[in-house]
């Protein structure tokens, strides 16, 4: 570094450590919006641009589908779809993944775990090493298509099950029944579908079963051209098996993996809106000390000018002064590292975990200090610059009469009240987004669900395939616990089913009598009891429900929800109407049993209410409710209403499903109420930081206000004692200073929310499809009032002490 680079540092450090006071303010305001500008830096990279470690994940590509009109739909295909797509020659490697769970039991306590299964190349397509032995090789399917028993632990699966013994090797576990050998346990960070599970080898068995492919372009091919390659070979696929293709021309499309991660739709949104109000808060912070530093400039103004005489040039001046707003750009950056720390931990557990990919890790890395240095010093230099070009004007006989007249000088003044304003409006914008986040936040907690969640407590029921090998052993497993549970003391209802409850299940392709088949659309359906209805409290509007005798023998009757009911033709009654529900013969998944010879076509016998069924942020979907006995998944579901509390009765329920089965295990109890609960999670989310930032942004504001007008009424200290020694009023006073603050708040509330109208119908669907994204007259009058308030009190300290000017002080 050069000497006068030297010279200049020692200089600025030197100024710095005279004057602690000012350091400490400067530095600490700079360290609230550093330190939360890196820490969302780090969430951003941590969740959005690095949450995986496979090798080039931005390079993968997932198969879609989609109607000539409709939008891309993401599905699994079946496993001899998979093999065709392997062959096209603009795909390097194609892996295949087939999610699903097994019953663990054996020598640990019976539990349902994940258990992935992937194709003979996933670990080498995906990248990552195991930590312990070696990965599913494609030796691991046998000639004949079977797969070898054998399973790759996940790292946590590994510390609970095995206690992280490093001689896990050659160890087994039992799943459904079947022993498969440990062959590798993969490092913390890799989740490839589960975090807490195992990995298995994906057979060639079952040609018709579910699989999701995902795909890595052949080296020198492009994208647009494996596109045309895969939307050729789609409509002989779905000539092959319609199933799950649209009927009317198929669309074959590629889109990357990094536009589909849990993090590409809501959380990313919300992340880049808080990125935003991040920078908006820096912006504040950079104002507020850029305020004091035009106040210590005015302060420093003789000295600058006695330099200037002396022969310093304004180079000189300016690089000296922009090296001190550097270095106390630096210390503030310092200071933000830790503020990072904490907001980082304070985000992640606002986070919910669901919104975030399972592999991505939130930390302050490298990358994160590089960023958080080049903000420090892009900071030091924005508020930097503005007082270094006004504190280096060379004319020492301005500056000498500007001091005896006690004077900051018209241009220093207007610039500060400027800064004010641009503190204030910025603030209004990060109110005003708070509050539409908050009134969306608010909005959706008066969502009418359809459903009554109180009360309502569910449990999943892993069956193992082996041990219930068919649908008559499975059914009758869950009549028996049914009439078992219905009799404890404090159950008013009890269902089974296979989710919808209270949200999601399977979806369907379907047919209605009499019309053409449907594209683009699918009906959720819900294998239910009879008691599904009471349990869910959700009304019949039409017909009836379910009978005793039609979920018993099994018959094919069906309720329709009122959303299913407007696919009819107006004025058809689907009333004793029929509807082809394909997944009832046709589930996609070995494990799953239907009835020998049964017919898709199923009888609506009533229509029910719309409830809720995807998400409480979503439209109701299309929804169709049968006999739990016409197909018997190995997971089901028992949902009960008690009129009592849920804890004792997990208990007995508990003691019930081993008294039928002592080796059946119960999957972790939920209640209703938590489900509802976590479909707010992130919006709750968006709403506390932009609350909080709003907050900090609005107290920062302030105090610039108050650093405005108390340098003012320092400045101005004779000139208020003449008045009062003249005559005038202490109420006079302070009525004057007050109406400078809250003249250059008012100027500053107008931009800021001519402002926020403009940005917030720009990010209207990203704020909030309830609260319509915009700015309306109630929230504003309300930030407006907020503001106002905190504008007010920023003004009492500062004019009551004018009003307290001795005069005889002030002229001596």
């Amino acid at each position: 570094m050069p000497t006068g680079w030297m010279s200049d540092v020692r200089l600025a450090f030197r100024h710095l450590v005279k004057r602690p006071a000012f350091t400490c303010v400067a530095a600490g305001t700079l360290a609230l919006g550093i330190g939360a500008a890196t820490a969302l830096f780090s969430v951003v990279y941590g969740v959005l641009i690095s949450p995986y470690p496979y090798a080039d994940p931005d390079e993968i590509w997932a198969f879609g589908v989609s109607a000539p009109a409709g939008p891309q739909r993401l599905r699994p295909f079946r496993y001899d779809a998979f093999e065709e797509m392997a062959r096209l020659p603009a795909l390097g490697d194609v892996m295949a993944t087939a999610p699903g769970s097994r019953l663990l039991t054996g020598t640990f306590a019976p539990e349902t775990v994940p258990a992935i299964e992937v194709s003979g190349n996933a670990f080498g397509f995906l990248g990552v090493a195991p930590i312990l032995g070696r990965v599913i090789q494609p030796s691991d399917v046998l000639p004949d298509g079977a797969p070898r028993p054998v399973a790759v632990l996940t790292f946590r699966r590994w510390q609970e099950s095995f206690a992280g013994a490093t001689d896990v090797l050659g160890k087994t576990l039992r799943l459904d029944d079947v022993e498969h050998e440990v062959i590798g346990v993969m490092p913390p960070r890799f989740g490839w579908w589960t975090s807490d599970g195992v990995w298995v080898p994906l057979g060639r068995t079952g040609r018709d079963r579910q699989v999701f492919p995902i795909a890595r372009l052949r080296a020198g091919a492009s994208a647009a051209t494996a596109t045309q390659q895969w939307a050729a070979l789609v409509p002989m696929l779905s000539a092959a098996h319609s199933d799950g293709f649209p009927r009317d021309g198929a669309r074959g499309i590629l889109t990357n993996y990094m536009d589909i991660t849990v993090a590409s739709g809501p959380m990313q949104q919300a992340l880049r809106l808080l990125f935003g109000a991040v920078v908006l808060l820096l912006l504040i912070a950079c104002a507020n000390v850029a305020n004091l530093q035009l106040a210590r400039a005015s302060a420093r103004g003789r000295e600058m000018a006695v330099r200037a005489s002396l022969g310093a040039s304004r180079a000189h001046i300016v690089r000296q002064l922009l090296t001190e707003s550097v270095a106390l750009a630096l210390l503030g950056g310092i200071a933000g590292v830790a503020c990072a720390y904490v907001i980082i931990r304070i985000m992640v557990g606002l986070m919910p975990d669901f919104f975030v990919p399972n592999e991505a890790r939130i930390e302050l890395n490298a990358l994160a200090l590089l960023f958080c240095t080049l903000v420090s010093l892009a900071s030091g230099i924005l508020f930097g610059l503005m007082p270094a070009l006004q504190t280096s004007r060379p004319d020492l006989t301005t500056t000498l009469k500007e001091e005896a007249r006690g004077s900051s000088g018209g241009g220093r003044e207007f610039t500060r009240g400027m800064l004010v304003v641009a503190e204030v409006a910025v603030s209004v914008i990060l109110l005003a987004s708070a509050a539409v986040t908050v009134r969306s936040f608010l909005a959706l907690q008066r969502v009418d669900l359809g459903f009554d969640p109180e009360g309502v407590v569910a449990v999943g029921l892993p069956l193992s395939p082996r041990t219930y090998d068919s649908l008559e052993s499975r059914n009758r497993f869950a009549h028996e616990l049914i009439e078992r549970v219905r009799a404890l003391p404090g159950v008013d209802a009890v269902s089974i089913g296979n989710g919808g409850m209270p949200f999601g299940g399977p979806q369907s392709d379907y047919a209605i009598d009499g019309q053409p088949a449907a594209d683009g659309q699918r009906l959720r359906v819900y294998l239910a009891s009879e008691d599904y209805w009471r349990v869910l409290r959700v009304p019949i509007r039409r017909g009836r429900a379910l009978t005793d005798r039609e979920v018993t023998s099994g018959d094919s009757a069906a309720v329709i929800n009122e959303a299913a009911a407007a696919l009819w033709p107006p004025g058809t009654d689907p009333i004793g109407r029929q509807v082809r529900v394909d997944v009832v013969t046709r589930p996609g998944n070995a494990t799953v049993l239907t009835r020998e010879n049964a017919s898709p076509q199923v009888t609506v016998v009533g229509i029910m209410a719309n409830a809720r069924n995807d998400g409480i942020g979503n439209d109701v979907q299309p929804a169709v409710v049968v006999p739990y006995t016409l197909v018997a998944p190995a997971q089901r579901t028992l949902a009960v209403r008690t009129s009592g509390v849920a804890a004792p009765l997990l208990n007995a329920m508990r003691a019930q499903v081993q008294q039928l089965d002592p080796l059946q295990p119960l999957a972790r109890p939920y209640t209703f109420t938590e489900v509802v609960a976590n479909e707010a999670a992130q919006p709750r989310f968006t709403m506390a930081l932009f609350a909080a930032f709003g907050m900090l942004g609005l107290m920062l504001a302030m105090a610039g206000l108050y650093s405005v007008l108390a340098y003012l009424v320092s400045m101005r200290r004779r000139e208020i004692g003449i008045r009062m020694a003249l005559g005038a009023h202490p109420a006079q006073i302070v009525q004057d200073i007050g109406r400078t603050g809250l003249g250059l708040v008012a100027v500053g509330l107008a931009v800021g929310g001519l402002g926020s109208v403009v940005l917030l119908r720009l990010l209207a669907s990203q704020l909030s499809a309830f609260a319509g994204g915009g700015l309306d007259p109630l929230t504003f009058t309300m930030v407006a009032a907020l503001l106002g308030a905190a504008a007010l009190v920023a003004c009492i300290v500062p004019a009551r002490r004018a009003a307290r000017v001795q005069p005889t002080d002030a002229m001596r």
